[in-house]
């Protein structure tokens, strides 16, 4: 191999690794540094300007706030929608790669259309679904459902943009792992007298199962991290409603404790990598 292509990977991977540097390392480092001071976010000299160094302070409040607690059970509950979307987008994968026909590539776009609608006109499409007063839902209902202003049906509101939203983009990846299945395998289960579901369950879907659980992470993370459904969506709701993630930017911009919010996001950093350490293992050991 000659010196100019050994290099020339390095050189389409230079301008991702120094946007993700600029913009991902180098913000997480200020993130974890700023979690020990005290700094106000509006001061002349800039975010650091005026940063006083208060060591473990931050992280001591925030640890003994009943309301970080409540909010980060907020989170864990919420992935709660994480099973419910798999089971629907690896249903919508099976229907779009099934071969019958009219469901071509017209059926996987239009499935996919939720994934590009911005989630800011996605969710306040919802909002005026689950508008309480005039709302479609509530207009079927028997009862009037706080959609908007109760716990816990303000989660349920915004888990239903978050499942309506992505459910498309994990249709695709789930698609494309079915489609690289064998056939031979599954045409072998048949002749063997397997029906369709015994096909599914022992040959499909072990055949997948990597992409289920890179699924099953990447859709856990997320829901842990969701915030636009929650802002947006459910905006004005009580407190004992809201995540993580929603409080990191109340403790930020609202309270002003630029340090403390920094401390709070610290500390879901650390909650995520161990939820996504243990999910890996058991995953790994079934």
């Amino acid at each position: 191999m000659n010196r100019h292509a050994s290099t020339t990977p390095y050189a389409f991977l230079t301008p991702a690794v120094v946007i993700l540097g600029v913009f991902v390392v180098w913000t997480a480092i200020q993130v974890f540094a700023l979690s020990f001071t005290r700094v106000d976010l509006f001061a002349p000299g800039g975010l650091w300007g005026d940063a006083e160094f208060v060591g473990l302070e931050n992280f001591r409040r925030v640890l003994s706030s009943e309301r970080f607690w409540w909010c980060l059970g907020n989170s864990f509950l919420y992935l709660l929608v994480t099973p419910v979307l798999m089971a629907v987008s690896l249903g919508a994968a099976l229907v779009v790669t099934s071969g019958l026909r009219g469901l071509g590539p017209w059926m996987r776009a239009l499935l996919f259309l939720p994934v590009v609608t911005p989630t800011i006109v996605a969710a306040i499409a919802w909002r005026v679904l689950f508008n309480e007063n005039n709302g479609m839902l509530n207009s079927v209902l028997p009862g009037n459902v706080p959609w908007l202003s109760e716990y816990p049906w303000v989660l349920v509101t915004a888990a239903t943009v978050t499942l309506w939203k992505g459910f498309g983009y994990y249709m695709m990846i789930f698609a494309a792992a079915l489609l690289a299945v064998p056939k031979e395998l599954e045409e072998a289960a048949s002749i063997d007298g397997a029906g369709r579901v015994s096909v599914f369950w022992n040959v499909t879907l072990p055949s997948i199962k990597p992409v289920v659980v890179l699924v099953a992470l990447i859709s856990s993370i997320s829901a842990l991290k969701v915030f636009d459904e929650l802002y947006v969506t459910v905006r004005g709701a009580p407190v004992a409603s809201k995540t993580a993630v929603p409080l990191i930017y109340e403790t930020a911009f609202e309270d002003g404790s630029f340090g403390a919010a920094c401390a709070v996001g610290v500390s879901l950093f650390l909650v995520i990598l161990i939820f996504s350490f243990v999910q890996l293992r058991l995953t790994r050991e079934t």
